[in-house]
């Protein structure tokens, strides 16, 4: 699989939720190379202790998706770096990339599919529908976070090629759709935290669930304060 990095996104904590709360979720594309760490891009800030980290130092977001989601919803009209993406391409959803994919992007850097995204409230706020963090949850279509294997300097334009697929059978859609869709069923939840390359935050709610026989509660990460 081969694609183009359509767009490199960036975005400075402000002011964003109904309340004040603070978010870096507004993305705005960078006009020239930014370099990238173990830790994601230069000037692109976190405010939330669940984002950011060596296991989600770059979302991306496919951005057919904001047709999906235009073609849903009347009035929508946000465009790449609207949903928090650090990496906008066309032709790469997560119906076709895979727990554990290895990405070569430009000469230097190496990227590594950890997880989906868990996609929260802000995204709703962000768009102006109350329901879209929900419908992307529902659809398997919140983005994903990969690991920084090899640090580089990053693009827009760039390729992006890949160069491994350990778990060619767990799509980030399979695994998304069985995480939320049937959250208790036992073999699903082993097979899945067994996957050596899925994140850390992943694997520990499936042991929760094991461990419990219950479902971590979703309404305030979907809805919050709305």
């Amino acid at each position: 699989m081969r694609a183009t990095v359509e767009a490199v996104l960036t975005g400075r904590a402000q002011a964003f939720g109904p309340n004040g709360e603070m978010s870096a979720t507004r993305k705005t594309r960078v006009a020239g190379p930014v370099r990238l760490t173990a830790l994601g891009l230069d000037g692109d800030e976190h405010t939330d202790p669940n984002h950011g980290g060596e296991e989600k130092a770059v979302l991306h977001y496919g951005a057919e998706r904001y047709d999906d989601w235009a073609g849903r919803y009347a009035g929508f009209s946000l465009g790449p770096g609207g949903f928090g993406e650090n990496v906008s391409t066309r032709g790469m959803t997560e119906e076709n990339v895979c727990v554990g994919d290895q990405y070569r992007v430009g000469p230097d850097i190496l990227l590594e599919v950890a997880q989906p995204r868990q996609p929260c409230w802000k995204l709703s706020h962000n768009a102006g529908v109350r329901e879209i963090a929900a419908a992307m949850q529902e659809h398997a279509a919140p983005g994903w976070y990969y690991r920084v294997l090899a640090p580089g300097t990053l693009a827009a334009g760039m390729p992006m090629e890949l160069v491994e697929r350990p778990q060619p059978d767990w799509s980030l859609a399979r695994l998304i759709r069985g995480f939320y869709g049937t959250p208790l069923d036992t073999g699903f939840l082993e097979e899945a935290k067994a996957l050596d390359r899925l994140g850390t935050e992943w694997r520990r709610a499936m042991e929760a669930r094991l461990a419990s026989s219950t479902v971590e509660r979703w309404q305030g990460r979907l809805y919050g304060p709305l």
